[in-house]
């Protein structure tokens, strides 16, 4: 299947550029989505929500995360049941070089695609990634 071709070629990319910052691509997302979200109080079940990941994943994640300093933890005041994870002061550095490097291999990846054929692309997948998630 095409998709999945695709999906493997461009995460075996994203690992290698990735790992170059001492992270997995997964992680990236994870650090890119907590950046998205800096001003708002995350825990590990909206990572999980938003992602699409599994609550063992994303443990796996926060844990390796953690001990690399990427990011800290901190007991939410409105429910002590959880925890809130934000991003230190090395990552926020790190996003930086993240977006540099995904923003290359996109460029990469849809040179001679035009913009309209890029937005169509992404309206599909859209479109699938909800048929899927029903």
């Amino acid at each position: 299947m095409p998709i999945k071709i695709l999906n493997t070629a461009i995460e075996r990319i994203l690992n290698k550029e990735m790992a170059e910052l001492g992270i997995t691509y997964t992680q990236a997302t994870v650090i890119g989505f907590l950046n998205r979200n800096k001003d708002v109080e995350i825990c590990q079940r909206n990572i999980e929500e938003n992602l699409g990941l599994t609550h063992p994943t994303v443990s796996s994640i926060l844990a390796r995360l953690e001990e690399k300093k990427i990011i800290d933890t901190q007991q939410l005041e409105s429910d002590k049941r959880f925890k809130r994870v934000f991003l230190t002061k090395k990552s926020i550095e790190m996003y930086k070089q993240i977006e540099e490097k995904i923003s290359a291999i996109s460029n990469c990846a849809f040179y001679g695609v035009t913009k309209e054929e890029q937005e169509h692309f992404s309206a599909v997948i859209q479109k699938v990634i909800q048929n899927v998630n029903k």
